[in-house]
């Protein structure tokens, strides 16, 4: 009983561990995303995604110091979400700029909230011409990979969507940028985040993200996946099933940084009623048979079908209070909370104090346990044979208990 009896003494309550206590840092692994404390099983995790950073925009209210770490933490505790995303917009502006330096604030917002959530979080370079961007680009992840790189729970999104060689997003099809050069675009930042982060990065892929099957056979090396979007009543599943079978089967690894359960335009106008359950179930079951990571398109509340608290009238007015209130919600967010939720009831990480039974039994003999504790960002702290062993300050950590074959992850708070 010697290592009940040491929790009991630091006087610790034990609340659920999130996911990336659980999983670890992301890993491609062949067509899967795996995580470096799971083993080879593939790991999904599924969330939300802000919408655009950019301070004059509807979406950049919720990147706002008032409300960013609300934001995110609500997402977590009542949409249940995984990851977040947060979507960088002043993609075009000089590193020192102010419009740049702002937009950057939200976004380490949003990092930071993730980060003291135990969820995964995407750092979005969100533009439709990154290749065009290169030395922002740079700039950029050059920043946040060595301010972030060493936290398991940063994924590094270089690309969103590529779309026309000259940076629109209206042209014919022999002007739109290949894979090949979005992967030489690729090949000079991902250097630049390796200097810092062996973290997971997730390149975009033609078309909209959605050709994923041009990178079979020519993948960048190391740890990078690659992204697929959707937008299911524009896109039902039906139309791209081939492509995307065709990208697992040449083991390329995806993630579905951005979907909508509405028209490709994110529900503008004449096609804000235009959420499609059906099309969406089907992505759904799809991403859940392959194992498909996915963050859902966003968290703003501008009258638009895309947007979770988009309703009539409503436009600039959530009162960053109501998260959990279905009646501020869009059909897609309506939607979108359900899922998560149900999701939520079934996900490896979210056992709780219970584990921590078969680990008070026969204790006698201390030789076979172990216990290593992380701090919430996912450092590592120390490793003892108890919990007294490592002098812990007042405050909140993870630990990971391993006896014999068993291994549980628990947060603790030291009072």
């Amino acid at each position: 009983m010697k290592f009940l009896i040491a929790i009991l003494w630091l006087s610790l309550s034990f609340a659920v561990a999130g996911p990336v206590s659980y999983y670890g840092k992301l890993e491609a692994s062949g067509n899967k995303i795996i995580g470096s404390k799971t083993g080879d099983t593939p790991v999904q995790v599924r969330g939300v995604s802000f919408g655009w950073s950019n301070t004059s925009w509807e979406s950049g209210r919720f990147y706002q110091a008032a409300n960013a770490a609300t934001a995110v933490e609500h997402m977590v505790k009542d949409w249940k979400a995984e990851v977040v995303r947060a979507a960088y917009g002043a993609t075009s502006s000089a590193f020192t700029s102010t419009d740049a330096a702002t937009n950057r604030a939200g976004v380490e917002r949003i990092v930071d909230g993730a980060i003291a959530n135990d969820v995964y979080v995407i750092i979005d370079w969100h533009s439709h011409k990154a290749h065009n961007e290169i030395q922002q680009s740079k700039d950029f992840f050059d920043y946040m990979a060595q301010k972030y790189g060493s936290y398991d729970n940063v994924i590094f999104e270089i690309y969103n969507e590529p779309v026309c060689r000259d940076g629109t997003t209206n042209c014919a099809a022999a002007d739109r940028i290949n894979w090949a050069e979005i992967k030489s675009y690729a090949e000079q930042i991902i250097p630049v985040i390796r200097a810092y982060s062996s973290n997971l990065i997730l390149v975009g892929t033609p078309q909209w993200s959605q050709r994923v099957q041009d990178v079979a056979g020519n993948k960048l090396d190391g740890n990078v996946g690659y992204v697929l979007h959707f937008y299911a009543h524009t896109h039902p599943l039906n139309s791209f099933r081939n492509n995307i079978n065709a990208a697992l089967n040449g083991n390329v690894p995806l993630f579905v940084t951005e979907y909508g359960t509405v028209h490709a335009d994110g529900g503008q106008n004449s096609n804000y009623d235009t959420h499609n359950v059906q099309n969406s179930d089907d992505w759904h079951s799809f991403m859940d048979q392959n194992k498909i990571s996915s963050a859902a398109w966003q968290i703003n509340d501008k009258y638009e079908g895309s947007c979770f608290f988009g309703i009539q009238g409503a436009a600039k007015k959530f009162d960053m209070e109501s998260w959990a209130d279905k009646t501020k919600m869009t059909p897609s967010g309506q939607y979108i909370f359900d899922k998560l939720n149900a999701y939520y009831q079934n996900a490896p990480w979210k056992d709780g104090p219970s584990p921590i039974k078969p680990l008070a039994v026969n204790l006698q003999d201390m030789g076979d346990v172990s216990v290593e504790i992380f701090s919430l960002q996912g450092k590592k702290l120390g490793t003892g044979r108890s919990v007294s062993d490592l002098n812990l300050k007042s405050g909140t950590y993870i630990l990971l208990v391993r006896q014999g074959s068993q291994t549980k992850v628990l947060k603790i708070v030291k009072k």
